[in-house]
């Protein structure tokens, strides 16, 4: 007997390999918060899709495979709702700072969410009281509370849109629109799937959600630091290689910055402290410049701005405005220690043939010619 696909297992078949392809091109030796969130939310989609797989595929062998289909829906009922727990995980890797206890609200939620549906399913299965799903012989019937917990889903999905807006200013602002987008996808997603027995469109919704984060987040994320998010090391290296390389029709400046005492402030206040810091400090430069102008954290208490202004003075009159708003930086230990911070700063010149490293290098040793004059009158302090 010739074995019957129906279109729905073709729509997880590809959804399952789009999953995969999803992680393939992942990138597992990044640590960061935001990309082991991601792997998360795609292998739980990942196996998801798979089980109920087999289970398809199941529901058209013999009679004595039939349990790997009920082992499937039993699966599927009782776990996707970690769907929308690492979904969440995801978007809060990207909030940078604040609101952490109505933040945590959100997340307990969903996890209280996830257990309790997990504690409901699985009582449900063993009862045989069809709350949510059960077999009129072999044949999968939706239960008489299907449509209230499909009903929740899309409420949960709406709920993590509310989250993201009510932290959206505390994302990077080039990824809030993508970042909106992936729960809305999924709402609607679930949304076609209560009205349509037996297709699962919200995993191919999520999916194509998750392709979108790939896209839009992901492959950008690579040159994003994690804790400020301004570019890292390897964003700036790429914004100033493609600087030189444009220097001849468009001149530009780069400015060193450095964090006065910052291993004081780890030392005496902790690494938190030392985070704080670092995020304000982001923050301040971030208002600071334009959107063409690019401003990264180099490393450790180092910060990097690449600038479209050339002007001496517009320069000095815009560092002199950034030490201001530093020292005025409103953080956890004021008045115990203010900030302040050295820079060097230097108009690029074409014709001085430098490279990338040569350069950095070059503001670099100016930034710390006024770090070791701001350290003469205490050198117990000099990070050197």
């Amino acid at each position: 007997m010739a074995l019957s696909i129906s279109g729905d297992v073709i729509l997880d078949v590809y959804t399952f390999i789009l999953a995969l392809m999803l992680l393939l091109f992942q990138d597992t030796d990044r640590k960061s918060k935001s990309n082991i969130a991601f792997i998360k939310l795609v292998s739980i989609l990942a196996l998801l899709v798979g089980v109920s797989i087999l289970g398809d595929i199941a529901a058209n062998l013999p009679p004595q495979f039939f349990f790997i289909n009920k082992f499937s829906i039993y699966f599927i009922f009782a776990l996707d709702p970690l769907g929308f727990l690492f979904a969440l995980s995801y978007i809060d890797s990207y909030i940078v700072d604040g609101c952490d206890r109505k933040r945590l609200y959100f997340i307990w939620a969903l996890r209280i969410y996830s257990v309790i549906n997990f504690i409901l399913v699985s009582y449900s299965l063993i009862a045989g009281n069809k709350w949510f799903y059960y077999f009129d012989g072999m044949v999968y019937q939706r239960g008489q509370y299907y449509f209230v917990r499909a009903m929740l889903h899309v409420l949960l999905c709406f709920t993590v849109v509310l989250y993201m807006l009510l932290f959206r200013k505390n994302i990077n602002q080039s990824y809030r629109v993508p970042i909106t987008l992936f729960p809305l996808i999924v709402a609607l997603g679930g949304f076609l799937q209560a009205a349509v027995i037996n297709i699962n469109l919200e995993y191919a919704a999520t999916v194509i959600a998750c392709l979108m984060l790939l896209i839009c987040v992901q492959k950008k994320d690579v040159n994003i630091d994690y804790l400020t998010g301004v570019v890292n090391r390897r964003g700036i290296d790429i914004a100033l290689r493609r600087a030189i390389y444009d220097c001849k029709g468009k001149e530009f400046a780069a400015i060193m910055i450095d964090v006065d005492y910052f291993k004081k402030i780890n030392d005496k206040y902790g690494h938190k402290a030392g985070d704080e810091v670092l995020e304000n400090i982001a923050s301040v430069l971030r208002d600071s410049f334009d959107d063409e102008d690019v401003v990264g954290r180099f490393g450790g208490d180092e910060f990097c701005i690449i600038t479209q202004i050339i002007d001496e003075n517009s320069l000095q009159q815009k560092i002199r405005r950034i030490k201001k708003a530093v020292s005025e930086i409103d953080w956890s230990n004021k008045g115990e220690m203010d900030l302040s911070i050295s820079t060097g700063v230097a108009v690029y010149d074409f014709n001085s043939g430098m490279k990338v490293k040569d350069f950095m290098e070059y503001i670099d040793r100016k930034m710390y010619k006024e770090k070791i004059q701001h350290h003469l009158s205490d050198r117990r302090h000099y990070v050197g």
